[in-house]
């Protein structure tokens, strides 16, 4: 328990100290004008969802219900399957749609200010899937009582965005926007890799393989444990 504690604490405090920096680097680059409201709008939803999804709520639910399960393989595939699903038609929606997207979160803001930032939105909205996915493999990492992986991963996002900040120096705003919004997506995509070798050094490739193979014969076995978890999950979301 110390050890899980302490590897937990660290991978935090390590990842803050490369936000502070991230946030120093990005108020040098962009300063206090247009392009740095236009960033905040962008990473505004997805960034409300990773901490919804990766900061407690979804794995406070999805442990317990997991461990309860009779098919927990299964279980897991029909979860996985059916929130990202949800995820992926909302984010190509906001990619066909953009601008609508952004007026929901920059309520109050110019129209100059959202139609410039609605391309940006359509991009960061893509790493939402992908935290998506993160969380769901940390939460079976969890159970299985391996922290550091997802303790130290995101510090992932910061170093992309960092690199990202490095490579873009003596660009303009809108430049420098344009490589923050997918520094945020290959943070994404760093911090999926890592909890995919995690799973497989593991050993819960079989398991994960297993409820998608057999997901189709067991599914209405488990359609109880998967309607009990949305309900239980929904209100702990937003409480």
């Amino acid at each position: 328990m110390f050890k899980a504690i302490f590897t937990n604490s660290f991978g935090i405090l390590f990842s803050r100290i490369l936000g502070f920096l991230r946030d120093l680097m990005t108020a040098s680059a962009l300063g206090a004008n247009i392009y740095s409201d236009i960033f905040f709008i962008a990473f505004k939803l997805p960034n409300l969802f990773r901490r919804i999804f990766a900061e407690g709520a979804f794995t406070q639910v999805f442990i317990p219900a997991y461990a309860k399960s009779k098919h927990r393989a299964v279980f897991l595939a029909n979860i996985f399957i059916i929130f990202l699903s949800v995820i992926i038609i909302l984010s190509l929606l906001v990619t066909i749609l953009p601008n609508i997207a952004t007026q929901v979160m920059a309520f109050g803001f110019s129209d100059e200010i959202i139609t410039i930032a609605s391309p940006f939105v359509a991009i960061n909205f893509w790493y939402l899937p992908l935290i998506f996915s993160v969380t769901f493999l940390a939460s079976m990492l969890q159970y299985k009582r391996h922290f550091a992986t997802t303790a130290f991963s995101t510090a992932l996002l910061n170093i992309s965005l960092i690199f990202a900040l490095f490579f873009s120096q003596d660009k303009s705003g809108e430049e420098i926007v344009y490589y923050l919004s997918f520094g945020v997506v290959i943070g994404g995509v760093l911090q999926l890799i890592t909890h995919i070798i995690a799973i497989r050094q593991l050993g819960l490739s079989k398991l994960v393989y297993g409820g998608f193979k057999y997901m189709r014969v067991k599914s209405k076995k488990v359609a109880h444990e998967t309607k009990k978890f949305k309900t239980q999950f929904f209100p702990a979301m937003w409480g």
